[in-house]
């Protein structure tokens, strides 16, 4: 038979040899950790996605997502700030930008025409600007015969000494200027599906509450074709341009064949998003997920076969 002979449980208190098997390592935290969620982590159907309570004032956006109308317009009214606030930022650089731009050339103009004088009247420059030591330095070995010192007299020379960068105090240091970026976008956007949102494209919903005295365990709405009550599980969709909440099932039997409803005509629906009842089939995240990548000594789990602890944090036992 091949192999030692041990197994592997006895192996794993010497140093070196702590190979920990999948279940091991589960138990210790290592790795990608599920869950399953239940209902109470979704919201209902007539829940505001921001909120998470019940809509007084409900709007649905075109993607079928539910909002409370306070909490939407202030999240609208807020991005709305943002954008100008960016806006503002982005010009202000844009501007900035453009002065360098221009004070760079107007800088490179005045050397060259500084050079220019004293290449051709003896080193004395009839310009009113300063000449740049860059300028000056430039002018060694081009050729002319000219270097940047021929020309200038003493208290000029000793001038140019005391504009010498010092590159090592704070002072002279260059500063790192901080960038805004690019154009900002300026189209507010649904805080959920992060598409874009505007206040003329939400729709005033229009419940059909059920009668007083009903026994519908709790439940506050019904579809007006079939009377039958809206529950997390049931199939929304939104009347345009009316408001009014229908079941799929009568608007696709009764309402669709017709081509209006009440009198008004239907020139279209929005599926409203379904609330959580804790089935897989709901369409809504019933299962969360992490990663955890837990090592030697990080303190969150024992490492097995070297502190010897009675049990890990995890419920697995190493004696």
């Amino acid at each position: 038979m091949g192999g030692t002979g041990n197994r592997h449980s006895k192996n794993a208190g010497t140093m070196g040899s702590e190979n920990l098997t999948y279940m091991e390592k589960k138990a210790l935290g290592f790795g990608t950790v599920k869950e399953r969620l239940g209902k109470e982590t979704v919201k209902d159907f007539d829940a505001c996605a921001l909120g998470l309570t019940h809509a007084i004032d409900p709007l649905v956006t075109p993607e079928g997502v539910l909002y409370d109308k306070e909490h939407i317009f202030s999240c609208l009214l807020h991005q709305k700030k943002d954008i100008a606030r960016r806006t503002r930022a982005y010009e202000d650089q844009a501007s900035r930008d453009e002065e360098k731009a221009a004070e760079e050339a107007r800088k490179k103009r005045i050397e060259e025409v500084d050079r220019f004088e004293r290449v051709n009247n003896g080193g004395v420059g009839k310009s009113s600007a300063p000449v740049s030591l860059a300028g000056a330095e430039a002018d060694v070995g081009d050729g002319t015969g000219v270097t940047g010192d021929e020309g200038i007299d003493e208290e000029e020379r000793e001038r140019r000494k005391k504009e010498l960068p010092a590159y090592w105090l704070p002072s002279k240091t260059p500063t790192a200027e901080v960038r805004v970026g690019d154009k900002p976008d300026t189209e507010t956007k649904c805080p959920t599906t992060m598409k874009r949102l505007r206040l003329k494209d939400l729709l005033p919903v229009k419940w059909t509450r059920v009668p007083t005295g009903a026994d519908v365990d709790g439940e506050r709405y019904m579809c007006p074709v079939t009377r039958k009550t809206f529950t997390n599980t049931t199939k929304i969709v939104v009347l345009r341009p009316s408001g009014v909440a229908v079941s799929e099932d009568a608007y696709e039997q009764v309402i669709k064949k017709d081509g209006a409803w009440d009198g008004k005509k239907v020139k279209g629906v929005v599926k409203l998003q379904r609330g959580g009842c804790g089935f897989a089939g709901s369409g809504t995240q019933v299962e969360s997920k992490k990663q955890f990548s837990l090592g030697a000594g990080s303190g969150l789990a024992d490492s097995r076969g070297q502190h010897r602890g009675a049990t890990s944090k995890f419920g697995l036992r190493f004696n």
